[in-house]
């Protein structure tokens, strides 16, 4: 009797744990979630490397090449006949262009848009201000590859 009882108790403890287990959590308070950084339109450095190149007069993979990896695209301006001023100005309107088409496509909103508009001097010179770094594929459209490579 006394091995009855013991499964008896143990049957019955086990039924009340599942009891208890199936009841609905107590409602918790919101949590506050970081706010995400905000990020320009997928692909816009590419976009600003074949504008510079564009303005520049040249390919991508000519603007690679001219830059051996250590020169900037102001320095590669100036050796062109161009300025750094203009090149800038040039990467700037490309920038805006492409987070206006942004702003149409629903991917960002107009306070988010302007927000970037608003960095858009700071980053174009900076990219300027920075060397040369190209990622080029053979499968590529128009010698650009993308950032993992051939098709990626």
């Amino acid at each position: 009797m006394n091995k009855t009882l013991k499964t008896l108790l143990v049957v019955s403890s086990l039924a009340l744990a599942g009891a208890f287990a199936q009841q609905t959590p107590a409602p918790q308070a919101p949590q506050m979630t970081q706010p995400r950084a905000m990020k320009a339109p997928r692909g816009l450095v590419g976009n600003l490397y074949l504008t510079a190149a564009q303005f520049l007069g040249v390919t991508p993979a000519e603007l690679s090449v001219l830059s051996g990896g250590n020169k900037t695209l102001a320095q590669l301006a100036t050796e062109l006949g161009k300025t750094p001023a203009a090149l800038e100005a040039a990467l700037v309107t490309a920038r805006n262009q492409a987070i206006d088409q942004a702003v149409q496509a629903q991917r960002l909103t107009a306070e988010q848009a302007n927000t970037l508009k608003a960095s858009s001097p700071a980053v174009a010179r900076a990219l300027a201000a920075q060397p040369v770094q190209l990622r080029l594929g053979p499968g590529s459209r128009d010698g650009w590859g993308g950032p993992r490579g051939r098709g990626r």
